[in-house]
């Protein structure tokens, strides 16, 4: 109990601490938010890995990379204690998401990036 106290006091003093570099060009000012306005924005239709992969892409686009690594490791955690399904497929759909945000020219780039990543032999 005191473990889990200590790494849920650990993590909201990290999203209290990311916001802080807000731009102008953020959705929202705060951590929570930021993430939440990127996935609510995302295009219909994806598959799960897919929706894993923009999100934290545009995370790290939109609000910052560290905050687009916090809201996948977030989600998962939250998966693992109850909330959903955690697996290692979702955090590799993040991590790939979060390359493509350095590479990306725009939507549909980020698009076809996660496809490529998530299904790399193309099938």
């Amino acid at each position: 109990m005191k473990v889990k106290l200590v790494i849920h006091a650990a993590c909201l003093g990290m999203v209290g601490l990311a916001g802080c570099a807000a731009s102008p060009e953020r959705p929202a000012p705060s951590t929570v938010g930021c993430a939440e306005a990127v996935v609510a924005a995302l295009p219909p239709g994806l598959d799960d890995l897919e929706k894993h992969c923009v999100a934290s892409a545009g995370i790290a686009l939109q609000c910052s990379r560290f905050e687009a690594w916090l809201a996948g490791w977030g989600k998962e955690a939250g998966d693992a204690l109850g909330g959903g399904d955690a697996s290692r497929e979702d955090v590799e759909a993040n991590r790939i998401g979060r390359r493509c945000a350095a590479a990306a020219r725009d939507a549909d780039a980020l698009l076809d990036c996660c496809r490529q990543g998530l299904n790399p032999s193309g099938r």
